[in-house]
């Protein structure tokens, strides 16, 4: 899908992997028969309906719509009904209001209710060992699917999507929206770099009096790493895998614009849109150049000249407002800075795996840079990955010592420097 009609693998590895903190592990893969392997179970396998449960969470999913219906948080004791759809808002060629069209700088729809792109969709239930996942269908350029693997206190949605039709002659931009009962009374929360958290009110401006014109656009606000909506009691946070323009246009709702950008590629670039709040690197297909400099439509055919087709990643994690900090600042982290994956033919390095450090530093410590400055010189740079609090235990200060963390590589001075809030 995502290369046209290049590719194509007929199945997908899975395993369980670990890593030492700032090292390497290197596993080994022999293909020892040439027969197909067996498909997993699929549902019905005498469930009233499909769901996906491992000692974190039970996920719930509608029989008949096959949307996501409910998220029950297991380990808590208490649960949320969690709808979640794809939408795609038409792009506006210009009104009466305003000739502006929207384009490659410029997100404005011509109204404020998306479409949806299907009522219902078409799913697929696979359980195993290893991962437990609900593949959704919702049209033949739009699919999802769900993930649950064994200790994971969160729920992944890996959403694929394109070529965007627009034969209609209709621009499209996509939205992933979730919508729950919690009475968020207009606020919502993104994250301001992939560090600090912002709160953002809908129709709203702390420094001036709003006057709206651009009910979606003007609430629209840059998403570098995660969003989330909470009230007194329950917070609901999505994770990203890429800086995306996000929402709450309903209370107890949020949304994030399906992008096309790099996994973790465009987090310093969605800071430049402070100013004027839009969607960043967004898998968009539109008809019409804004006239803001690129002289044409944002239109991408792609190799194929069918249009770009990509995929992405969301992490879902439904906690208590007092303790979800804990659960999204180091899960935010992991997904900005993923382990690299490297492939290769042979039996591999005769070292199977490597730490740079004796012992793992405190969870709520991050190492941001260890860079060589000359001979025998090393840039170390930690940063503490919680705001003042914002958590009972991950914001407290905390001291490391540095002659006893660093491994293989030799050892760093001597001191022992105390982190108490956030940055490096």
């Amino acid at each position: 899908r995502l290369r046209g009609g290049a590719g194509g693998a007929p199945g997908e590895l899975l395993f369980q992997a670990w890593a030492p903190p700032l090292g390497f592990s290197t596993f080994g893969v022999k293909q020892l028969s040439q027969r197909d392997p067996q498909d997993p179970p699929e549902w019905p396998s005498g469930d009233a309906e499909p769901q996906l449960e491992n000692e974190h969470l039970r996920v719930l999913f509608d029989p008949v719509t096959g949307h996501l219906r409910e998220i029950q948080n297991l380990a808590k004791g208490f649960s949320l009904p969690v709808f979640q759809s794809f939408y795609w808002y038409n792009a506006s060629a210009g009104d009466g209001l305003s000739p502006q069209a929207s384009g490659a700088y410029i997100f404005r729809p011509n109204a404020s209710a998306p479409v949806p792109v299907a009522k219902r969709a078409a799913t697929r239930l696979l359980k195993t060992a290893l991962v437990q996942e609900l593949q959704q269908n919702f049209s033949a350029w739009c699919s999802q699917v769900l993930r649950l693997r064994p200790g994971q206190p969160y729920l992944e949605l890996e959403w694929t999507v394109g070529p965007i039709p627009v034969a209609d002659g209709l621009g499209k931009e996509l939205v992933s929206r979730f919508e729950t009962p919690l009475r968020t009374a207009g606020r919502f929360y993104t994250d301001s770099n992939g560090r600090q958290v912002l709160q953002r009110r809908r129709d709203y401006r702390p420094t001036w009096n709003l006057s709206q014109s651009e009910p979606v656009a003007g609430n629209y606000y840059p998403v570098n790493s995660r969003i989330f909506i909470r009230d007194q009691k329950l917070q609901l946070t999505v994770l990203t895998d890429r800086s995306q323009g996000g929402s709450s246009l309903l209370d107890g709702s949020l949304e994030l614009m399906v992008s096309w950008g790099h996994p973790g590629g465009t987090r310093g670039r969605a800071q430049r849109c402070q100013r004027h709040p839009c969607p960043l690197q967004l898998h968009r297909r539109l008809l019409h150049d804004d006239n803001r400099g690129m002289a044409e439509a944002l239109d991408e055919p792609g190799a194929d000249g069918r249009g770009l087709v990509v995929r992405g990643r969301h992490l879902v994690l439904l906690d208590t407002a007092e303790a979800a900090a804990d659960g999204h600042r180091p899960r935010a982290q992991e997904m900005a800075t993923p382990p690299a994956v490297v492939l290769a033919p042979g039996p591999g390095p005769p070292l199977r795996q490597l730490s740079g450090l004796r012992r793992a530093l405190p969870p709520n410590l991050h190492l941001l840079t260890l860079q060589p400055r000359g001979a025998g010189t090393l840039l170390l740079r930690l940063e503490h990955l919680f705001e003042p609090g914002e958590s009972r235990n991950g914001s407290r200060p905390v001291t490391v010592d540095l002659t006893v963390s660093h491994g293989a590589g030799g050892t760093a001075g001597g001191s022992q420097p105390r982190f108490g809030g956030p940055g490096p």
